[in-house]
């Protein structure tokens, strides 16, 4: 996938500096996701333009930020550094590590902050920090965004609404905007649910992201996703998830639609990911269920 932040960012700076990127994806809407591997390196970030949320997965012990603030030691799984995009540093790799970075611009992290906590946008200001224990990052990363195939559609959803809360999280306990969210009591409108269920039923196939359903509705992602679920009895990514079984459920018992055309007709990006997902769903195979 291509990369759609500038050369000179923390992403360019590290691939020319010889790290090895193991995959990436643009999630949308100013989110980029990237999973690196790094050792005998050296990286240098001079205001880089856009904000990087970082977790180590593997080793980083021996790292060392090097800058204006003295030398710091210390990264290990599931410590996490903040890099605002005016920000500058110095870092020496002696060692293998591994690492997962969230990139996103400016505007999209002020956008969250006047929709959720109804802050002057111009009022956030991202906190610089390094080696960090933050385990709610880490249980998102481990449970939700690193076991996701990040090359199928079907799972923009799913990554879009992780990144949607680890941006939520940073705001929350990184920034100036910290204040407890607003709760959000009840659930959709009737109007409203059935604006979102008509269209997800016509737009099953397609890569659907939580930002465009949020904006389908008229609210934040954030409090769209909670009110979605209140309504729905399930989080947007199951619902979806669920109609694609069943729309794909009713192609099969046609007996019309060869399988690989029911997979990319439900949102799949083969086959192989189409019987892995409807076996796991239902208990059968594609063909298993169509000889029934």
């Amino acid at each position: 996938m291509n990369n759609p932040i500038s050369h000179q960012d923390v992403f360019g700076i590290l691939k020319d500096a010889g790290a090895t990127i193991l995959r990436s994806v643009d999630i949308g809407n100013g989110l980029f996701a990237a999973q690196w591997f790094n050792q005998n390196g050296e990286a240098a970030y001079d205001q880089p333009g856009h904000h990087t949320f970082s977790v180590y997965l593997n080793g980083g012990e021996a790292v060392q930020r090097i800058d204006k603030h003295g030398a710091q030691v210390g990264g290990a799984p599931g410590k996490i550094c903040l890099l605002p995009e005016d920000h500058r540093s110095r870092w020496n790799i002696p060692q293998k590590l591994e690492m997962f970075h969230l990139y996103f611009d400016s505007q999209k992290i002020k956008s969250l902050a006047l929709q959720i906590f109804d802050r002057d946008p111009r009022q956030v200001d991202l906190q610089d920090l390094t080696f960090e224990a933050d385990a709610y990052a880490e249980n998102i990363l481990k449970h939700v965004i690193l076991p996701l195939d990040w090359s199928e559609r079907a799972n923009k959803l799913a990554l879009s609404s992780a990144g949607d809360l680890l941006l939520i999280h940073i705001l929350k306990n990184y920034s100036q905007t910290q204040q407890n969210m607003p709760p959000v009591t009840g659930g959709l409108p009737p109007s409203i649910c059935k604006k979102i269920a008509d269209y997800l039923d016509s737009h099953f196939g397609d890569s659907i992201s939580i930002d465009t359903m949020a904006s389908l509705a008229g609210y934040s992602s954030f409090h769209f996703a909670r009110m979605f679920k209140e309504s729905f009895a399930l989080p947007p990514h199951r619902y979806l998830e669920q109609l694609r079984i069943k729309k794909s459920k009713e192609m099969l018992r046609a007996k019309v639609t060869p399988l690989a055309q029911i997979a990319i007709a439900c949102g799949y990006s083969s086959q192989a990911h189409f019987t892995a997902r409807f076996k796991n769903a239902v208990g059968l195979t594609p063909k298993q269920f169509q000889k029934l």
